[in-house]
């Protein structure tokens, strides 16, 4: 058995406090469970310095591996590496956001502490003493599915035809325009028509990458996510997200080569506020139907030409107007056309793409289980423990090939030693 320098337990050991750190919710919980579960007695300090340390290195790891494939030529960026196999049917990425609470540190304070204890000495007890801050998430799903010469599924699914489910799933996501879980709220209320349609794919294998990075650091540790798993050489690619701009920048600058697909839901919900704005349930619901089948069918052009229609007859709103039906209106009618070209659902699933974005916001979920609370608050180690939890939900061998690396290394260095 060998021991590192610093710490006073087997790499084994390291690895199982690390991965307690991640899964658990805090790591007052990660130290109760190596307690129990280990007969290993720590402090939660100490498993969140254990954590902090390993997430830094995983970070440092990664920004390395991508700053190697953005020296890349071009050419060789869109092929997958010489040592991968076999590249699946399907390739799709998915990205999303989440947010998490930040304190800055002030100049002269000691070192951070696990900030997610709230009853700890060090940690914060205010939450006016944090702010919200955005981390960023993708999903890379390798996945399988047919090719039809028509469409599958051509008919609107009885879960988004159903005026009570659908008040419902209008009800639960209200104010969906700021909302990430639309897709992942729907398909809970969804039936089998919708959850195992004819055509629709199946995943196979998942990998997850998080960042409190903005968008600069992101895009690299996604794209070279996907060239290392093989996903250039998949005949058919997706890229699935909602509306946001944010999105749509990652995938003209790494994965235009990917075919690009608005979330249905999302689309949907906009279609959905548009006809009910103005108008009573009954006579909403009437013009909902025709439109929601329009959307479906990939009638865009028919649909914002009657949305356009509506806006003559309810007026465009005053600036910085909210709230109203003609504001909400307007709203649609601008994210509808500006992503018009992403809605061409028939297409997709003749192709057997995938059409939501429900797998990154039930990602994002899992996320959040860990990083957000309105009692955690993180000054420093949020991107490191962001790494971890990626890992940890990723069902491809990053994990085990992280510590054997690790291991390789500092078994011939100066801070490993043979335990007495």
């Amino acid at each position: 058995m060998g021991l590192e320098a610093k710490y006073d337990y087997s790499p084994r050991m390291y690895r199982r406090v690390v991965f307690a750190a991640a899964q658990a919710v805090s790591f007052r919980d990660a130290a109760e469970a190596l307690d129990e579960l280990g007969e290993l007695k720590l402090l939660p300090k100490r498993v969140w310095r254990a954590a902090k340390r390993i997430g830094e290195e995983r970070v440092e790891e990664c920004r390395a591996v991508a700053a190697r494939y953005e020296e890349l030529p071009l050419p060789a960026q869109r092929q997958s590496p010489a040592a991968h196999g076999q590249a699946p049917q399907v390739a799709c990425v998915q990205m999303d956001g989440g947010r998490f609470q930040q304190r800055e540190r002030i100049a002269g304070e000691p070192p951070a502490q696990p900030l997610d204890l709230p009853n700890e000495e060090s940690a914060v007890e205010s939450q006016e003493d944090g702010s919200w801050c955005e981390y960023k998430a993708g999903v890379l799903m390798s996945m399988t599915s047919k090719v039809h010469a028509e469409d599958p599924c051509p008919e609107l699914p009885t879960t988004f035809a159903d005026p009570a489910k659908m008040r419902k799933i209008a009800r639960e996501i209200k104010g969906f325009t700021h909302e990430s879980a639309v897709s992942m709220a729907a398909e809970e209320e969804a039936g089998s028509d919708f959850k195992e349609a004819d055509g629709r794919p199946e995943t196979l294998v998942k990998s997850v990458v998080a960042t409190s990075g903005d968008v600069e650091a992101f895009g690299p540790l996604l794209v070279n996510a996907a060239y290392e798993r093989g996903f250039n050489a998949a005949p058919r690619k997706a890229f699935v997200a909602d509306g946001s701009s944010t999105n749509w920048g990652v995938w003209r600058r790494y994965f235009s080569h990917y075919t690009p697909i608005l979330d249905f839901v999302h689309a949907l919900m906009y279609v959905y506020a548009a006809a009910m704005a103005g108008r009573t349930a009954n006579e909403g619901w009437s013009f909902y139907r025709d439109w929601s089948q329009w959307l479906w069918q990939g009638q865009v052009g028919r649909l914002l030409t009657a949305l356009g229609q509506r806006q003559l007859e309810l007026g465009l709103p005053e600036k910085r107007e909210t709230g109203t039906p003609r504001a909400q209106l307007a709203s649609s009618l601008s994210y509808l056309t500006n992503q018009r070209e992403r809605m061409k659902y028939p297409e997709y699933r003749k192709l057997g793409l995938p059409i939501t974005s429900s797998p990154i916001e039930s990602t994002v979920k899992q996320i959040n289980r860990r990083i957000k609370g309105t009692e955690k608050f993180w000054s420093e180690g949020a991107d490191p423990m962001l790494h971890l939890v990626a890992d940890r939900l990723s069902q491809t061998d990053v994990t085990a090939k992280f510590w054997a690396r690790r291991l390789d290394r500092i078994i011939g260095s100066a801070s490993y030693q043979q335990a007495a």
